[in-house]
Formats: C-alpha cells, structure tokens, sequence
C-alpha cells in the first residue's frame, strides 16, 4: 500500500470519525428534543415537529455516513463499505442541499424565523395559561419550566412579568398573589424555593439566586446563534463530505484495479 493510498485512509477514518462523533451528539439531541416533544410544541408550534425530527434524522443519517466511512478507511481488501459510504453520501448531499435551501429561503435571518414562528404570539399565550390545572396546560407548565432551566430565564420579558396578571395571568392571578416566581426561575432548583424571593428587592440582590432576564430575549438569542451555527455547520460538513467521496472514489478505483 503506497503513502497516498495510506493518507487517503487517514483523512478518511478521521474525517468519518468526527463526522460520527457529530452524528451522535444530533442523535442525542434529537432523542431529547423528542421526548420532551409536547413541550416543544407549545413553544415553537408547528416547527417543533420540523426542529426535533429533522435534528433526529440528520444525526441517524450522518451516522451511517460516519460509520460506513470508517469501516471502508480501516478494512482493507474489499470495496464494499466505501461503495456503500460513497452511495449514501451522495443521497446526504443532495438531501442536506435541498434541507438548507429550504430552511434559508423559508426563515432567512433570525428576525425572520421568529415572526415565521410567531413567537410573540406563542410566548405569550404559554406564559399567560402557566400554572393551570387543567391537563392541556401541563404541558404549557412543563414547557416554560424546561425552557426556564434550560435557557437561565424567568419570565417572558423578566422576572418580574410573574406578578404581571396581564402577560402572566392564571400565576399572578390564582396562584401566589403576585408574591413569587415559579421553582424553575430559581438558579439552583429545589422544590418551593421561588418562594423565597423578595419582589421588593432590586434585580441586582435578586440575580445573585434567580434568573432575572426574559425568556423571548433568550430564545431570540437562541435562534440567532442557531441559525448562525447551522449555517457554518453546513458548510463546513459539506466540504468535508465532499472530501470523503472524493477519496472514497480513489480508493474504490486503487482496490480495482
């Protein structure tokens, strides 16, 4: 085996193997997105679906790439793992061109993608029937915790929208007299620790144990970054299976001949 049939196996393997290590981690992702499905929903509506199967698709199919790919860099003497890593990554490729041309004309820039999804809208509804005990609302209550836990925020606009009966109406309202946050705004989390706070206090005192920024902040915030992210993300794993086919296809046509 000569160098350049031993460097294109190199790059191969490890190209594959971070390709691998990105398809578990979307797998993952998308394993929890899903799980946590019906909180997502009442988030991002009708995109949820998009967002969290799309996340589990693109991380199952990279998987096989990776996979096929490091199996043809490492098994010598047959051609069938890069034929097959070679088919698969064509079908990708056109498959993840027409995603991101789909995703970009249909969202553009984050501004964008958030009026798509009406977030203000949705947000507001979510945090306005927080607190519910009707078995619809549950999912709106365990949406806004996860989202409180998850993105460090309380509140729609900030933690004081919890003693607000017009953005937080069934909390401020029926619950807790507009005397305290929910558990999930708290930085460490145990249970009734939101009551605890003194609303009185400025931001300053209270920041140092609750999360004090908006949550439509953050998940603008969010979307901004992600959309940023994605692109990169494409580009750069296109160019890189782009690399893998072209060496898959050398490396076919050295074990043919």
């Amino acid at each position: 085996m000569g160098c350049g049939t031993a460097l294109m196996r190199l790059v191969l393997f490890v190209v594959n193997f971070l390709i691998t290590i990105l398809a578990i981690t979307l797998t993952i992702v998308g394993v929890f997105a899903a799980s946590h499905y019906a909180e997502m929903r009442e988030v991002f509506g009708p995109a949820a679906m998009f967002i969290t199967f799309g996340t589990l698709c693109l991380g199952l199919m990279l998987l096989i790439v990776g996979v096929t790919g490091v199996c043809g860099a490492c098994i010598q003497g047959t051609a069938a793992c890069l034929i097959m890593h070679s088919i698969f990554l064509v079908i990708l490729i056109i498959v993840e061109g027409v995603g991101a041309g789909f995703l970009f004309f249909y969202t553009g820039s984050a501004e964008q993608l958030e009026k798509e999804l009406k977030l203000n809208e949705t947000i507001g509804d979510v945090f306005f029937a927080y607190g519910g005990n009707d078995t619809s609302v549950e999912a709106i209550t365990e949406a806004v915790d996860l989202f409180q836990q998850g993105l460090a925020c309380c509140g729609q606009m900030g933690y004081k929208d919890w003693s607000d009966a017009t953005v937080a109406f069934t909390w401020a309202e029926t619950l807790n007299n507009k005397v305290y946050l929910p558990d999930s705004c708290c930085k460490t989390e145990t249970p009734e620790c939101g009551e605890d706070v003194d609303l009185t206090q400025n931001e300053t005192v209270i920041s140092q144990t609750y999360y004090t920024k908006g949550c439509q902040t953050k998940i603008r915030d969010f979307l901004n970054e992600w959309t940023n992210a994605l692109g990169g993300l494409l580009l750069s794993v296109f160019v890189l299976q782009l690399i893998c086919l072209l060496f898959s296809c050398c490396l076919c046509c050295i074990k043919d001949d």
